[in-house]
């Protein structure tokens, strides 16, 4: 099996969940305790908020450490941190699975063409998510700007730590449904925390949860055979 790098911290509840993903997928299909190697570079969240995500050589160095662990490959357990993907993902010695395509191609199978996207702020206003999914012919919708603030504020405020409140799922769901008012046929959690408050069961409108998404996908490149 391929050993999998996780570039972790960003934050620290949805690197755990990763990591449990992985494993418990594993044990589900083979029934045995032979789950792949992990190897996770837990990054400073705080010096990311700060710079907007946009720290393309943090992540080079990380990927360098990760790579000299012995990863074959790296994932990174945030959506923002992709801002820099396009930047960065040729000057790397191993590769990068981009949890944008890893969405796309989940979008694809459904057979949408429009989605409504929530994230943090960055995730939302700074194109490179909408970029990435237009290269595969999916267009994108976001918030208006309060909408982006409410998103962002919860993500912050309460889901990095894992506190899940009542109360912001009905606010996230409000700004759901003003996504599909939009014409979003699906909606993207492209937030790795995002998954902690709102699950498919809240809602009639499809729910793409990045971090299962994008965990499945490193675990299935792991047990790829060359």
């Amino acid at each position: 099996m391929k050993k999998i790098g996780i570039l972790g911290g960003l934050g620290p509840e949805s690197t755990v969940s990763y990591y449990l993903y992985i494993i418990h997928k594993y044990h589900e299909t083979h029934k045995d305790f032979a789950y792949p190697e992990i190897i996770i570079y837990s990054l400073n969240f705080s010096e990311f908020i700060e710079a907007g995500y946009a720290l393309p050589e943090k992540i080079k160095s990380a990927v360098l450490k990760l790579h000299a662990a012995g990863a074959d490959f790296v994932v990174a357990a945030c959506n923002s941190v992709h801002i820099v993907y396009d930047e960065i993902k040729d000057s790397l010695p191993v590769p990068w699975i981009s949890i944008i395509d890893a969405a796309g191609e989940e979008i694809k199978k459904c057979g949408l063409k429009k989605i409504g996207l929530l994230g943090t702020i960055f995730t939302m206003s700074k194109g490179f998510y909408e970029k990435g999914l237009a290269r595969m012919g999916i267009e994108t919708v976001v918030p208006d700007e309060r909408d982006m603030e409410t998103v962002n504020g919860i993500i912050y405020g309460e889901l990095v730590k894992n506190e899940v409140k009542a109360e912001s799922r009905i606010e996230v769901l409000k700004i759901i449904d003003g996504l599909v008012e939009k014409g979003a046929e699906g909606i993207v959690l492209g937030c790795t925390e995002l998954p902690f408050l709102i699950k498919q069961s809240d809602t009639q409108v499809k729910v793409f949860d990045t971090t299962a998404i994008h965990a499945q996908k490193a675990l299935d490149i792991s047990l790829e055979t060359d």
